[in-house]
């Protein structure tokens, strides 16, 4: 089972879930949050590993269509050195979140874990656009809707 959601941090230091909020985030040029991932109960990423939360998924939307074409895609967090990959292995697809020296991978049906990323990530673009409607995430959405 794969399992994604998105925070938003908070002027406290807090995280809240996306669909929770209802005021703008405190910087609208830097949005800072996390998405959660994890895989049959395994967190390959969380909120200990927070960044711009916008850009990233603007990333992942990328990966998303490039892993479909290529078979392989990865980017780095907009501001921290991780690593984050999808390498696509027959009907399944290997997810592998690199965080200074420790790798964690995981094996999930690529179908189950395409639909919950494109699902979560057009969740998080949704709120976006009520929240920050001066930003434009369209290029990112149609990147989840193919």
């Amino acid at each position: 089972m794969v399992e994604i959601e998105t925070f938003l941090k908070g002027a406290n230091g807090g995280f809240v879930q996306v669909e929770a909020c209802r005021t703008p985030p405190p910087d609208l040029d830097y949005i800072e949050g996390a998405i959660r991932l994890s895989v049959d109960g395994l967190e390959i990423i969380g909120t200990e590993e927070w960044d711009y939360v916008d850009q990233l998924w603007c990333y992942i939307a990328e990966m998303v269509t490039k892993m479909q074409s290529s078979g392989y895609a990865e980017t780095y967090f907009p501001d921290q050195p991780i690593r984050l990959s999808f390498q696509a292995a027959g009907s399944r697809v290997l997810v592998t979140a690199k965080i200074g020296e420790e790798t964690k991978t995981v094996n999930a049906s690529s179908a189950d874990f395409l639909k919950a990323v494109k699902a979560a990530g057009m969740i998080f673009f949704r709120k976006m656009s009520e929240l920050v409607p001066a930003n434009s995430y369209a290029e990112a959405q149609q990147d989840l809707s193919v």
